[in-house]
């Protein structure tokens, strides 16, 4: 079995390969960079260490090849012939590799009329709808009907690495033990061949808003908490603190009773992966940063990511989402320190699209004005908990 892999980074190297080759598959990589192209080809295998506060284990990822994504033949060749496809590139990258992939799927209908599945391994909402537009202008209506574009939800966490000492291996990278990957079983076009630990799920979008309002918003929250109230470097530190880690299990507790209510699954499961992510959040093995969490503010105070979805997901199910904001709060904290000359209400409508009477730009700008004061979580997490009992009727 053969599987192509869009981009030979992080994610690709350190979680997809790696479900593919370890159950026997070959593996080959498209990617530009030419020192790693050639690295794949010369040693056909790399080194994948497992981190844990536990200690570590290191394992060979075989059967790994790479071809350069300008060698457009050689590229569609090796799409046409592989039984799955999968992008690891980075979101705003996408549009890159099409050309390539569209080459692909037109070189294998036409031999074969067999369908092409894309796994689509990135961090970006209703990334299937996204590609689907941008291939409607690369191939027939008959081609692009024989292209499953399946959601995954990439909960293995792979931090930037760090520079490479003399003589270490440039492909090596470490990742944490966990190591599933759910797709969207409705998305898959023809016979799918089982791959361990590939989970096929349907209805999918539950898993998509799991990961980005639980995972993504607990991981911005203890981010966003650690470095403006303690100036944390590290994920596991700003985790390891009391007042934090209660803000961020609180925050993804409102999401996780949101789920639930809303996709009609139980709520225990849900609050045990809550668990095990903060357990996760405070593996110091990963040297996971709290800059690289909270970067680019922006994107991740927009309306439908991270903090604001959570938040109005959780709202739909008639759940006030005030440890949310918290982070929420936090975030434009950092973004006014970032750019002094900008009000934080202003602000706040420009970044989220919000009403400013809306509930959650009122808890947030409350909040935030808190963090402006200098007050302590300790006291942010009281104002809180006062304006959760307003909502509840519990205060007068």
């Amino acid at each position: 079995m053969k599987a192509v892999i869009f981009g030979a980074g992080n994610i690709g190297r350190g979680f997809i390969a790696p479900l593919f080759s370890l159950d026997g598959w070959d593996v080959t990589y498209i990617d530009v960079a030419k020192p790693v192209v050639e690295r794949i080809n010369a040693d056909g295998e790399y080194p994948l260490t497992i981190v844990s506060n536990e200690g570590s284990k290191r394992i060979i990822i075989k059967n790994v090849h790479a071809v350069d994504g300008n060698d457009t033949l050689r590229a569609a060749a090796s799409i046409a012939e592989a039984d799955v496809c999968a992008t690891c590139v980075g979101a705003k990258a996408i549009k890159y590799i099409l050309p390539n992939f569209s080459a692909g799927v037109k070189k294998r209908f036409a031999e074969t009329g067999k369908p092409t599945n894309l796994l689509i391994c990135e961090n970006l909402m209703d990334a299937d709808l996204y590609i689907k537009d941008l291939l409607s202008d690369m191939l027939t209506a008959e081609e692009l009907d024989s292209v499953g574009l399946i959601e995954t939800s990439v909960g293995r966490m792979v931090p930037v690495p760090k520079a490479k000492s003399e003589g270490e291996n440039p492909l090596a990278v470490a990742v944490e033990e966990y190591g599933v990957l759910p797709i969207d079983r409705a998305a898959i076009k023809g016979e799918w061949v089982d791959v361990k630990n590939i989970v096929p799920f349907s209805p999918f979008h539950f898993y998509v808003e799991r990961k980005l309002y639980i995972h993504n918003m607990g991981h911005a929250v203890t981010a966003y908490l650690g470095e403006a109230l303690y100036g944390d470097e590290y994920i596991y530190q700003s985790i390891d603190r009391p007042e934090i880690r209660l803000a961020a299990q609180c925050a993804m507790t409102e999401s996780a009773m949101a789920l639930s209510k809303k996709y009609g699954t139980e709520f225990a499961p849900l609050m045990e992966h809550v668990w095990d992510l903060i357990r996760r959040f405070g593996n110091r093995a990963l040297g996971d940063t709290c800059a690289r969490v909270g970067a680019d503010i922006p994107r991740k105070l927009a309306r439908s990511d991270r903090l604001i979805g959570a938040a109005e997901n959780a709202l739909s199910q008639s759940i006030s989402p005030v440890y949310i904001c918290i982070g929420a709060a936090a975030a434009l904290y950092d973004y006014v320190k970032q750019n002094p000359g900008e009000k934080a209400a202003d602000a706040f409508a420009a970044l989220t699209g919000l009403e400013g009477d809306s509930f959650i730009t009122k808890t947030t700008l409350a909040l935030f004005k808190k963090f402006a004061s200098g007050a302590t979580l300790g006291d942010i997490l009281k104002e809180a908990d006062i304006i959760k009992k307003i909502e509840a009727g519990m205060i007068i």
